[in-house]
């Protein structure tokens, strides 16, 4: 992209802020094939990627009054594509959640009695965590979650988010390895 089409590209944000509709058709004209490669690269879906562009046009036009005019418009409408993708992808996540209670296929073994038997393992471990920490457990292993997202969701600090899972892990494997030795 040239230094001109960067400055292009801000001056058409400042005037979509000043209500010139013109300048929307521009700058789709200029950037939504490079703003489609970036969602594409972030959710790997084209019908979803071009779902996020048309969101990104939404998000650039209600916030272009908060753009910074002399900065680079590109940079700040790619930023807006990332974030409205990944936004998408969590949305998805817990769209096609599964509970956890009833998940049973965990094992790849062709054995359906170890399949069921690591099932049965897991119930019993997640069964003796706190609701918080079932949840987290559940947010890292079955939606991916980072740490800070699941600090957000449940309104903790990252640190206090990294112990509990933590701590919740290891009840786990202690609850697995104690019911072998019994059993």
């Amino acid at each position: 992209m040239t230094e001109s089409e960067r400055t292009r590209i801000s001056e058409l944000i400042v005037a979509i802020d000043g209500g010139n509709v013109h300048a929307l058709d521009e700058l789709s004209r200029l950037v939504s094939a490079r703003m489609l490669s970036v969602a594409r690269a972030t959710v790997r879906d084209r019908a979803l990627a071009e779902d996020v562009v048309q969101d990104s046009f939404v998000k650039i036009i209600t916030g272009a009054k908060g753009f910074k005019p002399n900065t680079n418009g590109y940079a700040w409408i790619c930023k807006i594509v990332h974030n409205t993708a990944l936004n998408a992808l969590r949305r998805e996540r817990r769209g096609n959640t599964v509970d956890i209670d009833e998940f049973f296929d965990i094992s790849d073994g062709a054995d359906i009695s170890e399949q069921a038997s690591a099932a049965a393992d897991v119930k019993r471990a997640t069964s003796a965590l706190s609701p918080i920490e079932r949840r987290l457990i559940y947010q890292k292993y079955f939606m991916d979650f980072t740490v800070r997202d699941s600090a957000k969701a449940v309104g903790k600090s990252k640190s206090q988010v990294a112990r509990l899972i933590s701590a919740a892990e290891q009840k786990m494997r202690d609850t697995i390895s104690r019911d072998k030795t019994d059993g």
